[in-house]
């Protein structure tokens, strides 16, 4: 059964839409400001920010150049998880020493911001491995016949 390109990546971009538009989140009650998925990524630093559209990208492509390159999308496979973990390794240590250097502990709602930017670039390259493998599986299962 062949699966066209256009299926696939909108495939890939229902699977990233809910992370880009989600909702903010609940926990927080009254009148406390929300933070959601946008402020997770326009308040992160900006190379955080670049490896996220490198993921994002990743996603979107990896459907596309399924037949032409398999190298490239298969090293999307091995590389995006580890982009990603990089990146959150980054923020984590960021986080790390500002806890670190702080007088006062913070609280759990001051810290949150970079728990859920870490949390956000796994899913990303998750995302983008899962892509990746969903496109490489579809490429060998399909004829090569012209």
């Amino acid at each position: 059964m062949r699966i066209n390109r256009p299926i696939l990546v909108a495939a890939g971009l229902a699977a990233s839409f809910p992370l880009l538009a989600a909702s903010p989140a609940l926990a927080a009650a009254g009148s406390t400001p929300r933070l959601s998925v946008g402020d997770v990524f326009f308040n992160a630093a900006l190379p955080v920010q670049a490896i996220a559209v490198l993921l994002v990208a990743a996603i979107i492509a990896a459907p596309l150049l399924r037949d032409r390159t398999r190298r490239l999308v298969a090293s999307f496979v091995a590389g995006a998880p580890l982009l990603a973990l990089a990146a959150a390794a980054f923020t984590g240590l960021g986080a790390a020493v500002g806890y670190a250097n702080s007088t006062v502990p913070p609280s759990a709602t001051v810290m949150a911001p970079a728990w859920a930017e870490v949390l956000f670039l796994a899913v990303l390259g998750l995302l983008a491995a899962f892509s990746a493998v969903l496109s490489l599986g579809l490429a060998k299962s399909e004829p090569t016949g012209t």
